[in-house]
């Protein structure tokens, strides 16, 4: 099967020492695209930065194992005292009437209010600890669940990077055909500019009428149109092939390889390569992630158990400062909210079954999808072979009719039209070349993502 050759670390090592304008400057190898596109593709940089975020996702659910700690401060100055109590807020009378006697003969002497004001300013500092005993088992289950989620990015990532390298190669040989079109369509411009000169001397002997060189005239000029829209189709086909790999684009750019038609190995194991694929991974995480979800929905109807302490430091009421230390335990039970908890867990049972449902569907339609790209490789080489066969009578056709027109037995407009033949021809054959090569890349990548 047709994969990344074994030199692509190689040359992605030499990228990362050599500026991207000096290598830019050099013919583009269809490996160099790929290493640059790995290197500088944002779809790839995305991906690697979504692996991060989950790796952090699971940093952030590991830290539900240990205890939270928080800490308090709380500081108070009232216009009033919130709490003042005197002799007059004394319900028994005769013992209010005693205390006006005695505050009244000794209370000035001695410089006593006949009130006491509490709570006119405090402040207060404390922190508290709390670690959880037993949470039914949701920051387990809920570690799980991330680290999950770290895997499927993971295998994301890869998929973003192996559908990436295929837009490069696809790119790539597109641009090459479109070279190969190109060098068609000045072969045929030489050809024309040749037969015009023929044409022209033949008139100049009257052998020929004035319409035989405006026929050639007309085809040349058929031809440069032709010209025109292919060398603009190389410009945007390149300049998309520099957008997927970072290469700044020159028009100086030009690419080395050429179409090989290797024919490829088709012996490959439908059901092995499905169960091996990093979507049916994928597929699979997708149900262990509803599976996990409803143990987290089950652990909210369980008890909670923490275990805690606190400390405190401050005066909220008398001006005298102390310290104060606690321990306490928790146990929290969920009475009502197990109703609720049951329907929610009803409702992941669902989810869990269309997840499964997902799994089965698709993994058939990867297995029609591989039998289908095992097929579209086959077919692509037979018409390679079509196509050569074409090229061969319409070489052999342009041929005779440029004898039989020298000879005088046929028309320019016979010759004109046995060169637009050769010419598609050779279009068609360069068309299946490509088609072959992108199609042995789709297959190798449904392949490699095994």
């Amino acid at each position: 099967m047709l994969k990344i050759k074994n030199i692509l670390p190689f040359i992605i090592q030499i990228i990362l020492i050599i500026p991207i304008s000096e290598l830019a400057a050099q013919p583009l190898t269809l490996d160099s695209c790929k290493a640059f596109a790995l290197r500088n593709n944002v779809t790839v940089q995305n991906a690697l930065l979504d692996v991060q975020a989950a790796e952090q996702v699971k940093k952030q659910a590991f830290t539900k194992y240990f205890p939270s700690v928080s800490a308090t401060a709380l500081g108070y100055h009232a216009i009033n005292p919130l709490l003042e109590l005197g002799i007059d807020d004394i319900d028994n009378a005769q013992a209010r009437n005693y205390l006006y006697d005695l505050y009244a003969e000794y209370g000035s002497a001695i410089g006593l209010p006949n009130s006491l004001d509490f709570c006119e300013h405090g402040l207060s500092v404390g922190a508290t600890l709390m670690q959880p005993v037993f949470a039914g088992g949701r920051i387990v289950n809920g570690n799980k669940l991330a680290a999950l989620g770290v895997d499927a990015a993971k295998l994301q990532s890869e998929l973003s990077r192996e559908q990436m390298l295929l837009s490069v190669e696809e790119n790539y040989w597109l641009v090459v055909s479109l070279y190969e079109k190109r060098q068609t369509v000045l072969q045929a411009l030489a050809l024309l500019d040749t037969l015009h000169r023929d044409v022209v001397t033949a008139q100049e002997a009257g052998l020929v009428t004035a319409n035989e060189p405006l026929k050639v005239t007309l085809k040349g000029n058929e031809m440069r149109s032709n010209l025109l829209k292919v060398e603009n189709g190389i410009a945007l086909a390149t300049m998309a092939l520099c957008q997927l790999t970072g290469i700044p684009y020159s028009p100086d750019l030009t690419l080395s390889d050429t179409v090989v038609v290797v024919e490829a190995d088709l012996t490959t194991d439908i059901s092995t390569v499905v169960a091996q694929r990093k979507e049916s991974a994928l597929l699979d995480m997708s149900v262990r992630a509803e599976q996990l979800k409803k143990k987290m929905l089950v652990g909210e109807s369980l008890p909670q158990v923490a275990v805690g302490a606190g400390a405190t430091y401050g005066s909220m009421v008398l001006d005298r400062y102390s310290a104060n230390g606690l321990a306490f335990a928790t146990v929290q039970v969920p009475l009502t909210s197990w109703w609720e908890t049951s329907h929610k867990i009803k409702e992941q049972n669902i989810r869990i079954q269309q997840a499964e449902n997902t799994r089965a569907d698709l993994t058939e339609k990867m297995a029609l999808e591989v039998q289908q790209a095992v097929n579209n490789v086959q077919e692509a080489y037979a018409q390679i072979a079509l196509a050569e066969s074409t090229v061969r009578d319409a070489s052999a056709n342009l041929a005779t009719a440029r004898v039989n027109f020298e000879a005088g037995l046929i028309p320019v407009s016979e010759l004109l039209e046995a060169q637009t033949l050769h010419r598609q021809a050779l279009d068609q054959l360069t068309d299946a070349r490509i088609d072959y090569r992108n199609k042995c890349a789709k297959l190798s990548t449904l392949v490699a993502a095994s």
